[in-house]
């Protein structure tokens, strides 16, 4: 029977092997992901089984399940569906990448699938975001140019404890400046501090980009199977190239051997990060979709 409990950054060690039976690229199924928007989402988790549940309260949606991680599919849904009968809710799942929609609605029959443009994640080459070859891509390719003519005296590195304190400082900053008066910017700043204060038990990937010994930008990210997730980047626009510089460079650093892909997350439905991000020339879109179930009690 699942036993759900609020998510704490206390269970990240011990939850976190779970991550790697993720059987998407999509960013939703990463620690990072998880953990960062636990609190706005009011995310809670049970293990059963040998597999992890995740129960997340998205707005407009209410109470809903992500695939959980492990274990066999089947069961994962009369678990949830004996959960839900119980509690006499219906059954919604989200997010649910578009090559596991066939299995679910065929367990769930009586079942609808909705997908939203906003939330599919932008997924790209990792060796086009290195190097930002060929002509689709000359115009980043560009940017980073201007950059490196412009400022001589640049350096790139991953990002160490010593760092922290520079770092917040940067993040502090970069707030300020750019304050979207947003929800969940707010909590995308407050997260990205925390990252930083807890930053072994996070275990991101973190690089800093520092021109003239003055940080210009850093990125937090993870490594999941064959795929590098960006987390956060935040960079000082007025480099001139500073984001196309990073966005290179932490591929450079990161996405080696054995990663053949960068997820760069969702738009949010925002029509400026939209654009940026489909100028980076995406290999694919991640479908998402939500997924509402009637009667949870027949399929117990």
């Amino acid at each position: 029977m699942l036993d759900f409990h609020p998510l704490q950054l206390e269970d990240l060690p011990k939850l976190r092997q779970f991550f790697g039976y993720s059987r998407s690229r999509i960013c939703d199924t990463t620690p990072g992901t998880v953990f960062i928007w636990r609190d706005i989402y009011k995310t809670e988790w049970a293990l059963y089984g040998g597999s992890l549940y995740f129960k997340v309260d998205y707005p407009g949606l209410g109470p809903t399940f992500t695939l959980p991680l492990g274990g066999g599919r089947p069961e994962h849904f009369k678990q949830i569906a004996g959960y839900c009968c119980r509690r006499d809710m219906p059954i919604a799942f989200y997010p649910v990448p578009k090559d596991e929609l066939e299995a679910l609605q065929a367990f769930f029959p009586a079942s609808t699938a909705v997908g939203e443009r906003d939330n599919f994640d932008y997924l790209y080459r990792a060796e086009d975001l290195k190097y930002f070859r060929g002509k689709k891509l000359s115009g980043q390719r560009n940017h980073v140019n201007k950059f490196l003519k412009t400022y001589g005296n640049w350096l790139f590195r991953p990002m160490v404890p010593e760092d922290i304190p520079d770092v917040k400082e940067f993040l502090d900053r970069y707030a300020a400046r750019w304050n979207k008066g947003a929800a969940t910017f707010h909590e995308d700043i407050a997260k990205t501090h925390e990252i930083l204060d807890n930053y072994q038990t996070y275990d991101l990937l973190g690089g800093v980009l520092s021109v003239e010994g003055r940080i210009a930008g850093f990125s937090l990210g993870e490594i999941i199977g064959d795929t590098l997730f960006t987390h956060i980047e935040k960079a000082d626009r007025d480099y001139e190239g500073c984001y196309q510089m990073l966005v290179a460079q932490y591929a450079q650093q990161f996405a080696g051997e054995g990663v053949s892909f960068i997820n760069r997350e969702d738009d949010t439905g925002d029509l400026g990060l939209r654009t940026s991000k489909l100028s980076y020339h995406p290999v694919a879109l991640l479908e998402k979709y939500t997924v509402t179930v009637d009667e949870p009690c027949k399929f117990c």
